[in-house]
């Protein structure tokens, strides 16, 4: 085969190979966090994109809460059955119930102090 035919080869192999699945860009936090909960709510509909932009709507990933935000990703996959047990009321408290309350309430005192600030 000649050097030409080689080459015309390799460039229709790599635009391919490319295209196999990796994705381009790192996990953001609220990919992460979308991850460990599969959208968070009880229905079996999972949506990743709309997880990923409510998660971002919700300013949960604020600098001020990134800890918090971090704590509770954390405990999700820690915790793989956490997101469920929201879904169904047994009396026991959540596994990452106190993780969450601390994300809500720095999320709530930067939306307050936001508002306060206009």
């Amino acid at each position: 085969m000649r050097l030409g035919a080689w080459l015309a080869l390799l460039g229709l192999a790599l635009p391919v190979g490319a295209c196999s699945g990796s994705y381009p860009l790192p996990p953001t936090r609220c990919d992460e966090y979308c991850d460990a909960t599969k959208g968070g709510g009880c229905a079996d509909y999972y949506n990743p994109a709309a997880c990923v932009s409510a998660c971002e709507q919700s300013n949960t990933d604020a600098e001020e809460c990134r800890a918090q935000f971090d704590l509770v990703v954390s405990c999700l996959h820690t915790h793989p059955n956490a997101p469920q047990q929201r879904c169904v009321y047994n009396g026991l408290p959540d596994d990452c119930d106190n993780e969450a309350q601390s994300l809500l309430t720095c999320v709530g005192s930067q939306y307050s102090g936001s508002q306060v600030n206009r």
